[in-house]
Protein backbone atom coordinates (compact mmCIF):
# COMPACT_ATOMS: atom_id res chain seq x y z
CA UNK A 1 0.00 0.00 0.00
CA UNK A 2 1.02 3.83 -0.64
CA UNK A 3 -1.04 5.40 1.95
CA UNK A 4 -3.32 4.10 4.67
CA UNK A 5 -6.30 5.56 2.92
CA UNK A 6 -7.45 5.37 -0.86
CA UNK A 7 -6.39 8.65 -3.03
CA UNK A 8 -8.65 7.96 -5.86
CA UNK A 9 -12.02 6.19 -6.18
CA UNK A 10 -12.54 6.94 -9.86
CA UNK A 11 -9.30 6.97 -11.65
CA UNK A 12 -7.76 3.41 -12.08
CA UNK A 13 -4.19 2.39 -11.10
CA UNK A 14 -1.94 -0.31 -10.79
CA UNK A 15 1.44 -1.10 -8.65
CA UNK A 16 4.46 -2.24 -11.24
CA UNK A 17 5.55 -4.07 -7.93
CA UNK A 18 7.00 -7.77 -8.39
CA UNK A 19 9.59 -9.41 -10.42
CA UNK A 20 11.82 -7.23 -12.84
CA UNK A 21 14.27 -8.02 -15.11
CA UNK A 22 17.63 -6.71 -13.54
CA UNK A 23 21.08 -7.10 -14.66
CA UNK A 24 24.77 -5.01 -12.46
CA UNK A 25 26.53 -2.60 -15.19
CA UNK A 26 29.64 -2.55 -13.05
CA UNK A 27 31.83 -1.48 -15.66
CA UNK A 28 28.88 1.19 -17.28
CA UNK A 29 28.26 -0.36 -20.63
CA UNK A 30 24.90 -0.13 -20.82
CA UNK A 31 24.43 3.20 -22.40
CA UNK A 32 27.21 2.62 -24.96
CA UNK A 33 25.71 -0.83 -25.66
CA UNK A 34 21.79 0.84 -25.50
CA UNK A 35 20.33 -2.13 -23.04
CA UNK A 36 17.73 0.37 -23.41
CA UNK A 37 17.04 -0.94 -26.92
CA UNK A 38 18.15 -4.39 -26.14
CA UNK A 39 17.94 -5.97 -22.27
CA UNK A 40 20.78 -8.30 -21.43
CA UNK A 41 19.51 -11.68 -21.76
CA UNK A 42 21.45 -13.03 -18.66
CA UNK A 43 19.85 -10.85 -16.59
CA UNK A 44 18.62 -12.17 -13.00
CA UNK A 45 15.23 -11.17 -11.63
CA UNK A 46 14.91 -8.63 -9.23
CA UNK A 47 11.90 -7.95 -6.69
CA UNK A 48 10.56 -4.29 -6.63
CA UNK A 49 10.44 -2.28 -4.18
CA UNK A 50 13.56 -3.81 -2.64
CA UNK A 51 17.05 -2.83 -1.91
CA UNK A 52 19.73 -5.05 -4.48
CA UNK A 53 22.12 -4.60 -1.40
CA UNK A 54 19.91 -7.57 0.82
CA UNK A 55 20.11 -9.87 -2.18
CA UNK A 56 23.18 -13.10 -2.51
CA UNK A 57 26.34 -11.68 -4.01
CA UNK A 58 25.22 -7.72 -4.25
CA UNK A 59 25.50 -7.10 -0.53
CA UNK A 60 28.24 -4.18 -0.91
CA UNK A 61 27.87 -3.43 -4.64
CA UNK A 62 27.59 0.07 -5.29
CA UNK A 63 26.72 1.75 -9.31
CA UNK A 64 25.06 1.16 -11.82
CA UNK A 65 22.23 -1.41 -12.39
CA UNK A 66 19.22 -1.76 -15.16
CA UNK A 67 15.70 -3.19 -14.41
CA UNK A 68 13.32 -4.24 -16.76
CA UNK A 69 9.42 -4.68 -16.58
CA UNK A 70 6.63 -5.64 -19.42
CA UNK A 71 3.61 -3.33 -18.98
CA UNK A 72 0.74 -4.26 -21.06
CA UNK A 73 -1.87 -1.66 -22.00
CA UNK A 74 -5.52 -2.71 -23.44
CA UNK A 75 -6.52 -0.03 -25.30
CA UNK A 76 -4.95 3.44 -26.42
CA UNK A 77 -4.71 5.29 -23.30
CA UNK A 78 -2.88 8.29 -21.37
CA UNK A 79 -0.69 6.93 -18.97
CA UNK A 80 1.19 8.51 -15.74
CA UNK A 81 4.16 6.20 -14.37
CA UNK A 82 5.31 7.24 -11.06
CA UNK A 83 8.29 6.18 -8.93
CA UNK A 84 7.67 6.60 -5.92
CA UNK A 85 11.62 6.24 -4.83
CA UNK A 86 14.26 5.03 -6.92
CA UNK A 87 18.07 5.74 -5.14
CA UNK A 88 20.71 8.12 -6.61
CA UNK A 89 20.34 8.71 -10.65
CA UNK A 90 17.82 7.18 -12.94
CA UNK A 91 16.84 7.52 -16.08
CA UNK A 92 13.93 5.62 -17.68
CA UNK A 93 13.37 4.95 -21.00
CA UNK A 94 10.12 3.51 -22.53
CA UNK A 95 9.92 1.30 -25.95
CA UNK A 96 13.72 2.39 -26.07
CA UNK A 97 13.10 6.49 -25.58
CA UNK A 98 14.16 8.21 -22.66
CA UNK A 99 11.62 9.79 -20.55
CA UNK A 100 13.63 11.93 -18.51
CA UNK A 101 16.27 11.63 -15.46
CA UNK A 102 16.11 12.33 -11.60
CA UNK A 103 18.66 12.98 -9.03
CA UNK A 104 17.22 11.77 -5.75
CA UNK A 105 16.48 8.80 -3.51
CA UNK A 106 13.50 9.00 -1.65
CA UNK A 107 10.48 11.34 -3.37
CA UNK A 108 8.63 10.58 -6.22
CA UNK A 109 9.14 11.52 -9.70
CA UNK A 110 6.99 10.60 -12.57
CA UNK A 111 6.12 10.94 -16.51
CA UNK A 112 2.86 11.40 -18.38
CA UNK A 113 2.73 9.74 -21.39
CA UNK A 114 -0.13 10.58 -23.74
CA UNK A 115 -2.11 8.38 -25.78
CA UNK A 116 0.27 5.27 -25.06
CA UNK A 117 -1.02 2.77 -28.09
CA UNK A 118 -2.41 -0.90 -26.74
CA UNK A 119 -0.18 -3.93 -26.55
CA UNK A 120 3.09 -4.62 -25.18
CA UNK A 121 5.30 -2.10 -23.91
CA UNK A 122 9.10 -2.50 -22.45
CA UNK A 123 9.85 0.42 -19.14
CA UNK A 124 13.55 0.47 -18.36
CA UNK A 125 15.42 1.96 -15.93
CA UNK A 126 19.15 2.58 -15.22
CA UNK A 127 20.00 3.50 -11.90
CA UNK A 128 23.49 4.57 -10.32
CA UNK A 129 23.83 4.57 -6.40
CA UNK A 130 27.46 5.94 -6.60
CA UNK A 131 28.68 8.14 -3.97
CA UNK A 132 31.11 11.05 -4.67
CA UNK A 133 31.84 14.40 -3.55
CA UNK A 134 28.56 16.34 -5.15
CA UNK A 135 25.96 13.79 -4.08
CA UNK A 136 23.22 14.18 -1.50
CA UNK A 137 24.06 12.79 0.60
CA UNK A 138 28.15 12.52 -0.28
CA UNK A 139 30.63 9.82 -0.89
CA UNK A 140 31.12 9.37 3.52
CA UNK A 141 28.16 8.30 5.02
CA UNK A 142 26.85 7.40 8.27
CA UNK A 143 24.53 4.84 7.42
CA UNK A 144 24.62 2.15 4.71
CA UNK A 145 24.29 2.90 0.99
CA UNK A 146 21.73 0.72 -0.64
CA UNK A 147 20.81 0.76 -4.13
CA UNK A 148 17.67 -0.21 -6.23
CA UNK A 149 14.31 1.51 -6.23
CA UNK A 150 13.17 1.00 -2.97
CA UNK A 151 9.38 2.19 -3.09
CA UNK A 152 6.51 1.31 -5.68
CA UNK A 153 6.31 1.64 -9.33
CA UNK A 154 2.59 2.86 -10.42
CA UNK A 155 1.09 3.18 -13.60
CA UNK A 156 -2.52 5.15 -13.66
CA UNK A 157 -4.61 5.48 -16.50
CA UNK A 158 -5.70 9.07 -17.51
CA UNK A 159 -8.92 10.34 -18.68
CA UNK A 160 -8.42 13.53 -21.65
CA UNK A 161 -9.18 15.50 -18.14
CA UNK A 162 -7.02 14.66 -15.20
CA UNK A 163 -6.42 16.50 -11.64
CA UNK A 164 -2.71 17.27 -11.71
CA UNK A 165 -2.35 18.89 -8.35
CA UNK A 166 -4.63 19.11 -5.41
CA UNK A 167 -3.82 21.32 -2.79
CA UNK A 168 -4.96 22.35 0.74
CA UNK A 169 -4.28 25.40 2.63
CA UNK A 170 -5.46 27.42 5.59
CA UNK A 171 -5.30 30.48 8.19
CA UNK A 172 -6.80 29.43 11.66
CA UNK A 173 -8.44 31.95 13.83
CA UNK A 174 -9.21 30.76 17.17
CA UNK A 175 -11.35 27.25 15.72
CA UNK A 176 -12.34 28.84 12.50
CA UNK A 177 -10.36 28.51 9.72
CA UNK A 178 -10.40 30.04 5.84
CA UNK A 179 -9.46 27.05 3.78
CA UNK A 180 -8.09 27.65 -0.20
CA UNK A 181 -8.63 24.91 -2.16
CA UNK A 182 -6.38 24.61 -5.18
CA UNK A 183 -7.01 22.22 -7.60
CA UNK A 184 -5.46 22.26 -10.98
CA UNK A 185 -7.17 20.41 -14.21
CA UNK A 186 -5.08 19.27 -17.05
CA UNK A 187 -5.88 18.76 -20.89
CA UNK A 188 -4.45 15.58 -22.42
CA UNK A 189 -6.94 15.86 -25.59
CA UNK A 190 -6.82 17.86 -29.21
CA UNK A 191 -10.45 19.77 -28.18
CA UNK A 192 -11.72 22.12 -25.31
CA UNK A 193 -13.17 20.06 -22.42
CA UNK A 194 -15.44 20.77 -20.08
CA UNK A 195 -16.16 19.09 -16.72
CA UNK A 196 -17.66 19.55 -13.41
CA UNK A 197 -15.73 20.02 -10.74
CA UNK A 198 -16.36 18.42 -7.27
CA UNK A 199 -15.31 19.13 -3.73
CA UNK A 200 -16.82 17.31 -0.62
CA UNK A 201 -15.48 16.69 2.84
CA UNK A 202 -16.75 13.66 5.10
CA UNK A 203 -18.79 13.05 2.07
CA UNK A 204 -20.65 16.45 2.11
CA UNK A 205 -20.13 18.36 -0.89
CA UNK A 206 -18.80 21.87 0.04
CA UNK A 207 -18.44 23.52 -3.67
CA UNK A 208 -19.09 22.47 -7.26
CA UNK A 209 -18.40 24.21 -10.95
CA UNK A 210 -18.11 23.75 -14.10
CA UNK A 211 -14.63 24.54 -15.78
CA UNK A 212 -13.58 24.55 -19.39
CA UNK A 213 -9.91 23.47 -20.49
CA UNK A 214 -8.29 24.43 -24.05
CA UNK A 215 -6.65 21.55 -25.65
CA UNK A 216 -3.36 20.61 -23.90
CA UNK A 217 -3.71 23.10 -21.27
CA UNK A 218 -4.18 23.65 -17.52
CA UNK A 219 -6.22 25.25 -15.55
CA UNK A 220 -6.59 26.38 -12.18
CA UNK A 221 -9.44 26.39 -10.15
CA UNK A 222 -9.29 28.35 -6.72
CA UNK A 223 -12.07 27.72 -3.89
CA UNK A 224 -11.87 29.69 -0.56
CA UNK A 225 -14.44 28.59 2.15
CA UNK A 226 -15.00 29.78 5.74
CA UNK A 227 -15.52 26.78 7.95
CA UNK A 228 -16.24 27.29 11.68
CA UNK A 229 -15.88 25.24 14.97
CA UNK A 230 -13.06 22.65 13.15
CA UNK A 231 -11.78 20.32 15.16
CA UNK A 232 -7.88 20.82 15.74
CA UNK A 233 -4.83 18.37 14.85
CA UNK A 234 -3.24 18.30 18.07
CA UNK A 235 -0.55 15.96 20.26
CA UNK A 236 -1.79 12.67 21.18
CA UNK A 237 -5.20 14.36 19.70
CA UNK A 238 -5.25 13.51 16.39
CA UNK A 239 -8.50 15.47 14.27
CA UNK A 240 -7.78 14.69 10.37
CA UNK A 241 -10.41 15.97 7.42
CA UNK A 242 -10.34 14.18 4.02
CA UNK A 243 -11.08 16.63 1.22
CA UNK A 244 -12.32 14.90 -2.17
CA UNK A 245 -11.93 16.49 -5.43
CA UNK A 246 -14.00 15.13 -8.22
CA UNK A 247 -14.25 15.49 -12.01
CA UNK A 248 -16.39 13.58 -14.26
CA UNK A 249 -13.91 10.92 -15.29
CA UNK A 250 -11.01 11.67 -12.64
CA UNK A 251 -11.03 12.45 -8.92
CA UNK A 252 -7.81 12.73 -6.33
CA UNK A 253 -8.13 12.61 -2.10
CA UNK A 254 -5.98 14.93 0.05
CA UNK A 255 -5.97 14.53 3.92
CA UNK A 256 -5.55 17.52 6.16
CA UNK A 257 -5.43 18.43 9.50
CA UNK A 258 -5.80 22.03 11.35
CA UNK A 259 -3.36 23.35 13.54
CA UNK A 260 -1.31 26.53 14.35
CA UNK A 261 2.35 25.80 14.72
CA UNK A 262 4.39 28.68 16.71
CA UNK A 263 7.16 29.53 19.01
CA UNK A 264 7.47 31.18 22.41
CA UNK A 265 9.30 31.05 25.21
CA UNK A 266 11.98 28.43 23.79
CA UNK A 267 9.28 26.32 23.14
CA UNK A 268 7.54 24.97 20.26
CA UNK A 269 3.71 26.02 20.79
CA UNK A 270 0.64 24.01 19.00
CA UNK A 271 -2.41 25.47 19.09
CA UNK A 272 -1.20 27.55 21.63
CA UNK A 273 -0.25 24.95 24.22
CA UNK A 274 3.82 24.40 24.94
CA UNK A 275 4.93 21.00 23.90
CA UNK A 276 7.60 19.26 25.15
CA UNK A 277 8.94 17.01 22.21
CA UNK A 278 10.28 13.15 23.64
CA UNK A 279 11.51 11.57 20.78
CA UNK A 280 13.74 9.10 18.76
CA UNK A 281 15.74 9.40 15.48
CA UNK A 282 14.54 6.86 13.12
CA UNK A 283 16.39 5.55 10.19
CA UNK A 284 13.53 3.93 8.03
CA UNK A 285 15.76 0.68 7.52
CA UNK A 286 15.92 -2.98 8.27
CA UNK A 287 18.78 -5.45 7.67
CA UNK A 288 16.25 -7.88 5.75
CA UNK A 289 14.70 -5.06 3.58
CA UNK A 290 16.74 -2.20 3.29
CA UNK A 291 15.16 1.10 2.81
CA UNK A 292 12.42 -0.64 0.85
CA UNK A 293 10.92 -0.51 4.25
CA UNK A 294 7.31 -2.60 4.20
CA UNK A 295 4.43 -0.94 5.46
CA UNK A 296 3.43 -3.99 8.11
CA UNK A 297 6.83 -3.21 10.17
CA UNK A 298 6.17 0.53 10.41
CA UNK A 299 3.12 -0.65 12.50
CA UNK A 300 5.15 -2.47 14.58
CA UNK A 301 7.67 0.84 14.69
CA UNK A 302 4.86 2.96 15.51
CA UNK A 303 3.45 0.25 17.61
CA UNK A 304 7.28 0.22 20.06
CA UNK A 305 7.83 3.92 19.65
CA UNK A 306 4.24 4.67 21.56
CA UNK A 307 5.08 2.17 23.90
CA UNK A 308 8.24 4.26 24.61
CA UNK A 309 6.08 7.24 25.64
CA UNK A 310 7.27 9.49 22.59
CA UNK A 311 5.17 12.49 20.95
CA UNK A 312 7.71 13.23 18.38
CA UNK A 313 10.53 11.34 15.67
CA UNK A 314 12.95 12.52 13.59
CA UNK A 315 12.96 11.52 10.01
CA UNK A 316 16.72 10.64 9.81
CA UNK A 317 18.24 11.80 7.39
CA UNK A 318 15.71 11.61 4.32
CA UNK A 319 11.92 12.09 3.48
CA UNK A 320 9.54 8.82 4.60
CA UNK A 321 7.43 7.42 3.17
CA UNK A 322 4.02 9.12 2.92
CA UNK A 323 2.60 5.61 4.68
CA UNK A 324 4.49 6.04 7.50
CA UNK A 325 3.75 9.77 7.96
CA UNK A 326 -0.33 9.24 7.22
CA UNK A 327 0.42 6.80 10.59
CA UNK A 328 1.65 9.81 12.71
CA UNK A 329 -0.96 11.82 11.79
CA UNK A 330 -3.25 9.10 12.71
CA UNK A 331 -1.93 9.17 15.97
CA UNK A 332 -0.99 13.14 16.64
CA UNK A 333 3.14 12.39 16.53
CA UNK A 334 4.79 15.32 15.59
CA UNK A 335 7.51 14.58 12.64
CA UNK A 336 10.88 16.42 11.81
CA UNK A 337 11.73 15.83 7.88
CA UNK A 338 15.02 16.57 6.61
CA UNK A 339 16.90 16.12 3.49
CA UNK A 340 19.71 13.43 3.04
CA UNK A 341 22.76 16.20 3.60
CA UNK A 342 24.53 14.61 6.07
CA UNK A 343 28.15 16.79 6.66
CA UNK A 344 30.17 15.43 9.27
CA UNK A 345 32.95 14.81 6.24
CA UNK A 346 31.41 16.95 4.02
CA UNK A 347 34.35 18.99 2.03
CA UNK A 348 33.18 22.89 3.48
CA UNK A 349 34.43 24.09 -0.50
CA UNK A 350 31.83 21.57 -1.52
CA UNK A 351 28.78 23.42 -0.13
CA UNK A 352 29.59 26.22 -2.59
CA UNK A 353 29.44 24.12 -5.62
CA UNK A 354 26.45 25.30 -7.91
CA UNK A 355 25.53 21.48 -8.76
CA UNK A 356 25.78 20.41 -5.29
CA UNK A 357 23.44 23.31 -4.12
CA UNK A 358 20.76 23.05 -7.07
CA UNK A 359 20.51 19.43 -5.86
CA UNK A 360 20.06 20.59 -2.46
CA UNK A 361 17.53 23.00 -3.42
CA UNK A 362 15.22 20.36 -5.85
CA UNK A 363 15.39 18.15 -2.68
CA UNK A 364 13.90 20.28 -0.70
CA UNK A 365 11.31 21.32 -3.21
CA UNK A 366 10.38 17.70 -3.50
CA UNK A 367 9.98 17.07 0.17
CA UNK A 368 8.09 19.75 0.75
CA UNK A 369 5.55 18.91 -2.40
CA UNK A 370 5.34 15.42 -0.76
CA UNK A 371 4.62 15.80 2.86
CA UNK A 372 2.98 18.97 2.38
CA UNK A 373 -0.82 17.96 3.76
CA UNK A 374 0.80 15.59 6.83
CA UNK A 375 -0.36 17.70 9.87
CA UNK A 376 2.10 15.73 11.83
CA UNK A 377 5.24 17.34 9.84
CA UNK A 378 6.04 20.61 12.04
CA UNK A 379 9.86 20.60 10.92
CA UNK A 380 11.37 21.30 7.58
CA UNK A 381 15.28 20.73 8.22
CA UNK A 382 17.64 21.78 5.43
CA UNK A 383 20.73 19.58 6.69
CA UNK A 384 22.42 17.77 9.31
CA UNK A 385 25.94 18.60 11.04
CA UNK A 386 27.57 20.71 8.36
CA UNK A 387 30.73 22.38 9.21
CA UNK A 388 27.90 25.90 10.29
CA UNK A 389 31.26 27.84 11.36
CA UNK A 390 32.14 29.00 8.06
CA UNK A 391 30.43 31.67 5.66
CA UNK A 392 30.29 28.89 2.43
CA UNK A 393 27.89 27.27 4.58
CA UNK A 394 26.00 30.40 5.70
CA UNK A 395 25.44 31.71 1.87
CA UNK A 396 24.42 28.32 1.00
CA UNK A 397 21.88 28.14 3.84
CA UNK A 398 20.57 31.41 3.09
CA UNK A 399 19.20 29.80 -0.15
CA UNK A 400 17.97 26.85 1.28
CA UNK A 401 15.97 28.44 4.01
CA UNK A 402 14.46 31.07 1.87
CA UNK A 403 13.30 28.45 -0.56
CA UNK A 404 11.73 26.18 2.47
CA UNK A 405 9.76 29.88 3.47
CA UNK A 406 8.77 30.42 -0.09
CA UNK A 407 6.92 27.21 -0.75
CA UNK A 408 5.62 26.94 3.29
CA UNK A 409 5.43 29.35 5.43
CA UNK A 410 3.10 27.61 8.05
CA UNK A 411 5.94 25.36 9.62
CA UNK A 412 9.10 25.54 11.16
CA UNK A 413 12.71 25.34 9.36
CA UNK A 414 15.74 24.25 11.28
CA UNK A 415 18.78 21.96 10.97
CA UNK A 416 21.07 20.18 13.46
CA UNK A 417 24.09 21.25 14.38
CA UNK A 418 27.81 19.82 15.57
CA UNK A 419 29.08 22.57 16.16
CA UNK A 420 26.94 24.52 18.91
CA UNK A 421 29.38 26.83 20.37
CA UNK A 422 31.13 28.37 16.82
CA UNK A 423 28.16 28.20 14.75
CA UNK A 424 27.36 31.28 12.76
CA UNK A 425 23.85 29.83 11.19
CA UNK A 426 21.90 30.84 14.35
CA UNK A 427 19.81 33.59 13.28
CA UNK A 428 18.51 31.88 10.22
CA UNK A 429 16.37 29.74 11.89
CA UNK A 430 13.20 29.11 13.67
CA UNK A 431 14.33 26.48 15.76
CA UNK A 432 17.89 25.31 16.56
CA UNK A 433 19.06 21.42 16.54
CA UNK A 434 22.12 20.48 18.93
CA UNK A 435 23.91 16.97 17.74
CA UNK A 436 26.49 16.47 21.01
CA UNK A 437 27.73 12.81 22.31
CA UNK A 438 29.10 13.76 25.24
CA UNK A 439 30.20 10.05 27.20
CA UNK A 440 30.77 8.29 24.01
CA UNK A 441 32.77 10.84 20.95
CA UNK A 442 34.20 13.21 23.83
CA UNK A 443 34.51 13.19 28.04
CA UNK A 444 31.45 11.99 30.16
CA UNK A 445 27.65 13.40 30.36
CA UNK A 446 28.28 16.07 32.96
CA UNK A 447 30.19 17.72 29.87
CA UNK A 448 26.84 18.85 28.65
CA UNK A 449 25.78 20.97 31.45
CA UNK A 450 28.85 23.61 30.31
CA UNK A 451 28.11 23.08 26.83
CA UNK A 452 24.85 24.50 27.31
CA UNK A 453 25.89 27.16 29.43
CA UNK A 454 28.39 28.04 26.64
CA UNK A 455 25.86 27.46 23.41
CA UNK A 456 22.83 29.39 25.45
CA UNK A 457 25.45 32.63 25.73
CA UNK A 458 26.64 32.52 22.38
CA UNK A 459 23.06 32.17 20.97
CA UNK A 460 22.39 35.92 22.98
CA UNK A 461 25.14 37.01 21.27
CA UNK A 462 24.57 36.07 18.15
CA UNK A 463 20.91 37.19 18.53
CA UNK A 464 19.03 33.48 18.71
CA UNK A 465 18.83 33.79 22.47
CA UNK A 466 14.82 33.62 21.92
CA UNK A 467 14.53 30.70 19.66
CA UNK A 468 13.67 27.12 20.83
CA UNK A 469 16.61 24.78 21.39
CA UNK A 470 16.18 21.32 21.02
CA UNK A 471 18.80 17.70 21.48
CA UNK A 472 18.47 16.35 17.99
CA UNK A 473 21.21 13.55 18.69
CA UNK A 474 22.68 12.25 21.64
CA UNK A 475 23.68 8.53 23.22
CA UNK A 476 26.11 5.82 23.13
CA UNK A 477 26.64 2.42 21.90
CA UNK A 478 25.02 -0.49 23.23
CA UNK A 479 25.72 -4.09 21.69
CA UNK A 480 21.97 -6.27 22.40
CA UNK A 481 22.67 -8.75 25.12
CA UNK A 482 25.76 -7.74 26.24
CA UNK A 483 25.09 -7.04 30.03
CA UNK A 484 27.54 -7.07 32.99
CA UNK A 485 27.83 -5.60 36.62
CA UNK A 486 29.34 -2.54 35.86
CA UNK A 487 28.43 -0.07 33.27
CA UNK A 488 31.27 -0.20 30.27
CA UNK A 489 31.81 0.62 26.58
CA UNK A 490 29.28 -1.03 24.80
CA UNK A 491 26.99 -2.68 27.25
CA UNK A 492 23.93 -2.18 27.41
CA UNK A 493 24.04 -1.20 30.79
CA UNK A 494 26.74 2.31 29.97
CA UNK A 495 24.01 3.14 27.03
CA UNK A 496 21.33 3.20 29.77
CA UNK A 497 23.38 5.24 32.30
CA UNK A 498 24.49 7.86 29.58
CA UNK A 499 20.96 8.07 27.82
CA UNK A 500 19.25 8.72 31.24
CA UNK A 501 21.73 11.12 33.01
CA UNK A 502 21.95 13.27 29.08
CA UNK A 503 17.96 13.02 29.51
CA UNK A 504 18.04 14.50 33.34
CA UNK A 505 19.75 17.25 32.32
CA UNK A 506 18.17 18.17 29.26
CA UNK A 507 15.16 18.38 31.23
CA UNK A 508 16.41 20.31 33.80
CA UNK A 509 17.32 22.95 31.54
CA UNK A 510 14.45 25.60 30.66
CA UNK A 511 15.70 26.47 27.29
CA UNK A 512 15.55 22.90 25.90
CA UNK A 513 12.48 22.14 24.43
CA UNK A 514 12.66 18.72 23.76
CA UNK A 515 14.87 15.54 22.93
CA UNK A 516 15.56 13.00 20.50
CA UNK A 517 17.67 10.70 21.28
CA UNK A 518 19.99 8.86 19.01
CA UNK A 519 18.45 6.06 18.02
CA UNK A 520 15.58 4.51 17.44
CA UNK A 521 16.85 1.02 16.21
CA UNK A 522 20.44 -0.03 15.32
CA UNK A 523 21.21 0.44 11.38
CA UNK A 524 23.80 -1.02 9.02
CA UNK A 525 26.93 1.25 9.02
CA UNK A 526 28.75 2.26 6.26
CA UNK A 527 31.50 0.18 6.52
CA UNK A 528 34.20 -0.85 4.06
CA UNK A 529 37.41 -3.14 4.84
CA UNK A 530 39.34 -1.26 2.35
CA UNK A 531 37.63 2.01 4.12
CA UNK A 532 38.87 4.32 6.84
CA UNK A 533 35.48 6.08 8.39
CA UNK A 534 33.67 4.41 10.97
CA UNK A 535 35.60 1.20 12.14
CA UNK A 536 34.38 1.79 15.90
CA UNK A 537 30.95 0.17 14.54
CA UNK A 538 31.09 -3.05 16.24
CA UNK A 539 28.87 -5.99 13.90
CA UNK A 540 28.80 -3.29 10.73
CA UNK A 541 26.10 -1.41 12.80
CA UNK A 542 25.62 1.87 14.29
CA UNK A 543 24.62 0.43 17.63
CA UNK A 544 22.75 2.90 19.38
CA UNK A 545 19.58 2.30 19.07
CA UNK A 546 17.15 1.61 21.82
CA UNK A 547 16.15 -1.76 20.49
CA UNK A 548 18.25 -3.64 18.37
CA UNK A 549 18.22 -3.88 14.25
CA UNK A 550 15.67 -6.74 14.69
CA UNK A 551 13.06 -4.34 17.23
CA UNK A 552 14.29 -6.38 20.54
CA UNK A 553 14.73 -4.05 23.92
CA UNK A 554 17.55 -2.89 25.18
CA UNK A 555 17.69 -1.94 28.86
CA UNK A 556 18.03 1.54 27.58
CA UNK A 557 14.65 1.52 26.02
CA UNK A 558 13.54 0.39 29.36
CA UNK A 559 15.33 3.16 30.91
CA UNK A 560 13.63 5.26 28.64
CA UNK A 561 10.47 4.87 28.73
CA UNK A 562 10.44 5.04 32.66
CA UNK A 563 11.18 8.87 31.71
CA UNK A 564 9.23 9.83 29.00
CA UNK A 565 6.36 8.33 30.12
CA UNK A 566 6.87 9.78 33.50
CA UNK A 567 6.69 13.61 31.82
CA UNK A 568 4.27 15.63 30.92
CA UNK A 569 3.81 16.69 27.29
CA UNK A 570 2.96 20.22 28.21
CA UNK A 571 5.44 22.27 30.33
Amino acid sequence: MLRTFREHHIRTSELLDGPWDFQKDPCNEGLEEKWYERFPQAAQSMYVPACWNNELNLYDYEGVAWYRKTIRIEETQHVRLIFHAVLGHSDVYLDGKHLGYHYGGYTPFEFVIPSLTAGEHELVVRTDSTLDRLTIPTEHVDWFHYGGIIRSVELQRLPDLYIEQLKIDYELNGSDADVLIQARIRSLSQAELTTTLTLSEGGREIHSEQVTVDAGQSVSCKVRLNWTDVRLWNVGQPELYSIHARTDLDDKVERIGFRRIETKDHRILINGTPVYLKGVNRHEEHPEWGFAFPPKLMHKDLDIILELGCNSVRGSHYPQSPYWLDLLDEHGIVFWSEIPMWGAFLPNETVSEPLFQERALSMIGEMVSLHYHHPSVVFWSVHNEIDSRTQEAYGMTQHLVRLVKELDASRLVTYATMYPLEDVLLPLFDVVGINKYYGWYEGDVDGFKAMLQQFHEHAERMGAGDKPVLMTEFGGAGIFGDVGWEPRLFSEDYQAQIVTEALAIFRNDPKIGGTYIWQFADVRGDLKSDGKYFRDRARSFNNKGLVNEYRKPKQSFREVRRMYRSWNDQT
